[in-house]
């Protein structure tokens, strides 16, 4: 995995609990730049076309900030997009009420899509299954699973047709995972905090 910092961050943490280790992510927005993040991201890409699983247990602490923006707790960014078009993004005002969201390009806008709400219960572990079909230029499908049941289904257009190929690759779209905490600074805002365990990632 590769890290990624900027701004007023928290290097990534293993941390401990009894006999279970898990990874806590952390910005305090007291940085003099315009983002803060610590997060995580794969070497490598996904290819376009195939499905995307991304299983993993998530947990909000209790006290954590309360942001003026909403910010990234997970995100797909596309090689040569408007990033990013697929994520997990904490809403405005609120310190534990999230959204899994697409992004469909339409000309140099872009459109939000709420796929899926939930709701974390501060300090409590919670399990999600998120699969999702990246199909430039075709509809593109994405299912939600959180706690066992079924929060949200979408089908529609997602990111951007016109891509940057990698080289000796060609021209087939591909992709990044990333998770952790992507947020505009706020030096009054207080700490942002998330933990990640039982991470578990690919393409069927």
């Amino acid at each position: 995995m590769l890290g990624k910092y900027q701004g007023a961050f928290s290097p990534v943490s293993l941390r401990e609990e009894g006999s279970n280790r898990f990874l806590s992510f952390s910005v305090n927005g007291r940085g003099n730049g315009q983002k803060d993040r610590a997060e995580l991201t794969q070497q490598g890409y996904f290819k376009a076309g195939r499905a995307l699983q991304a299983n993993f247990r998530m947990r909000i602490p209790k006290g954590s900030g309360v942001s003026d923006n909403s910010y990234y707790l997970m995100q797909l960014w596309q090689l040569g997009g408007k990033n990013p078009f697929v994520g997990l993004r904490m809403r405005r005002g609120e310190s534990h009420k999230v959204d899994f969201i697409t992004k469909t390009v339409k000309g140099g806008s872009r459109q939000l899509n709420k796929v899926a709400p939930f709701s974390f219960v501060p300090g409590q572990w919670h399990n999600f299954q998120m699969r999702f079909r990246f199909r430039p230029r075709r509809n593109s499908t994405m299912r939600v699973v959180a706690d066992g049941r079924q929060i949200g289904s979408w089908r529609g257009r997602a990111g951007t047709p016109n891509v940057q190929p990698i080289p000796n690759r060609g021209p087939t779209p591909y992709y990044r995972f990333k998770f952790g905490i992507y947020k505009r600074n706020e030096p009054s805002a207080g700490t942002f905090t998330t933990h990640f365990d039982d991470m578990l990632v690919g393409t069927l």
